[in-house]
């Protein structure tokens, strides 16, 4: 994986793989959990389609056999019909903080996984349950959602945390972004140590970025400072 780019080929993947496609313009991702060869469960909208998707449906996939009409919530598809044409990433998961700052919205976690068959087990019965997933929320019960379910058998989605954030100055706008976002992360994943990174976080913010990323690599490896001044001569011994 790269620093920036989670893209990687199908021959790479392994089962139990979180992965998802950038949709159009890369506006908004899709997510799904990879079970076995060319086979991918994942989640898709509950609620029937509308005049316009009607007119644009695809058809009934020979492959697989999956119809977009019929086959609603929780669904099991070949690997083509999870991309829709587009490229195909992997997800990340105990990414470390500076890391995570650099990352876009909806590709990686600071949080662990569990293991492979526990996702799969996760996704498999979802598939086969009367109630899947639930109904389908842009906002609150999305794809991610279940992607990051399966995982960690915790309920989070970066692209609802981003689709509530509001738009500010564009420079500290990115910071107070990922900043919140990577909040929001260890709050599910690691609510220990939550509370002494959001202390840290609002002591940093008016701090230049490359000082930020240097302190949060720091912390990562948690070496704690009592104050910021302490942190502060730590940084200026090392330039």
């Amino acid at each position: 994986m790269g620093l920036i780019s989670n893209r990687i080929h199908r021959s790479n993947l392994q089962e139990g793989d979180h992965i998802y496609s950038f949709r159009k313009w890369k506006s908004y991702s899709h997510h799904g959990i990879f079970v076995e060869a060319d086979k991918v469960i994942h989640y898709t909208k509950t609620n029937k389609e509308g005049t316009a998707n009607k007119l644009r449906r695809k058809p009934v996939c020979k492959n697989c056999g999956y119809d977009r009409k019929v086959h609603r919530g929780v669904v099991i598809t070949c690997l083509d019909c999870f991309l829709s044409g587009y490229e195909l990433y992997r997800f990340d998961y105990q990414v470390p903080y500076h890391q995570f700052l650099l990352k876009r919205s909806g590709t990686c976690s600071t949080g662990r996984c569990d293991d492979p068959p526990a996702a799969i087990s996760r996704a498999t019965a979802l598939l086969n349950s009367d109630h899947g997933f639930g109904d389908y929320n842009l906002l609150e019960n999305n794809c991610e959602c279940f992607a990051i379910y399966c995982k960690t058998g915790k309920h989070m989605s970066e692209q609802s945390c981003s689709a509530k954030s509001t738009a500010r100055a564009v420079a500290q706008a990115i910071l107070d972004q990922n900043s919140g976002r990577l909040l929001d992360d260890v709050r599910v994943h690691d609510p220990d140590n939550y509370t002494n990174l959001k202390e840290k976080i609002d002591q940093l913010i008016t701090l230049p970025f490359k000082e930020i990323i240097a302190i949060l690599i720091k912390l990562n490896k948690n070496e704690e400072f009592e104050t910021m001044e302490e942190t502060k001569n730590h940084l200026a011994q090392e330039v």
